[in-house]
């Protein structure tokens, strides 16, 4: 069965309008939530409501790149933000997400130490699983492909992702619009792979007005027979 699973980065409080909107299409998402990072977060009631739906995941405490800290420091924000979040809902936490994807072997190590059984990364174009602690993504959800009013960054979201997508067989004549993108992954990886991944921050679904897309996106790879919807740990067991 073909496995179908979405993650979310941060924590911040459009965290609930994204969590109802996988529900309406009955696709499961991990929450990979921070506990002092996002200026307008979840409130501890709101990580409880999402849990009852998703899965939450560890981000670590304040959202550092955890390669410059010390182990000590390492440990505290990776441990730290575990703890927090077991005590808070009352059952074990089980995937962590490196903040930006940025990691080192240090990093991983404490990690597997931390007692997790995965951890997320940010690279993009993969359909396939692998280590379980350098998981990594098919698509994000993100402006495609030009980022509008960034004219300095106008092409940035193609140049970063163009070849990634080319690699997995994406016609460039799909490349037009996310929208448009994201469905021609999706059946690619429907077709040769074993998981897509789609990932993204709610913040930045508001910030570049992809509430539209992505419930189109939702709607369209939702409710197939030959799909598997699963959290992120569920992904990889």
């Amino acid at each position: 069965m073909f496995k179908v699973t979405t993650s979310w980065d941060d924590g911040d409080i459009l965290d609930k309008r994204l969590s109802n909107l996988l529900s309406r299409y009955d696709i499961k998402g991990t929450f990979y939530i921070t506990k002092t990072y996002r200026p307008q977060r979840l409130s501890d009631q709101d990580i409880l409501d999402v849990a009852r739906v998703h899965e939450i995941g560890a981000h670590t405490l304040s959202h550092p790149d955890l390669r410059a800290l010390s182990l000590e420091n390492k440990r505290e924000e990776i441990k730290g933000s575990k703890q927090w979040l077991e005590e808070l809902l009352g059952s074990e936490v089980k995937m962590f997400c490196y903040p930006k994807g940025l990691h080192d072997d240090s990093v991983v190590s404490v990690v597997r130490e931390a007692g997790f059984l995965g951890a997320r990364i940010t690279k993009l174009g993969s359909i396939i699983l692998a280590d379980p602690f350098l998981i990594p993504t098919t698509i994000q959800v993100y402006p495609f492909p030009f980022r509008r009013n960034y004219l300095r960054k106008l092409f940035q979201p193609y140049i970063q992702r163009a070849q990634a997508l080319r690699k997995l067989g994406v016609p460039v004549s799909s490349m037009y619009s996310w929208l448009s993108m994201a469905r021609a992954t999706f059946e690619i990886a429907l077709l040769n792979g074993e998981v897509f991944h789609l990932w993204g921050h709610s913040w930045e679904i508001e910030k570049y007005g992809m509430w539209s897309e992505l419930e189109k996106f939702l709607q369209y790879i939702g409710n197939r027979k030959d799909c598997v919807y699963l959290t992120n740990s569920e992904s990889i067991t």
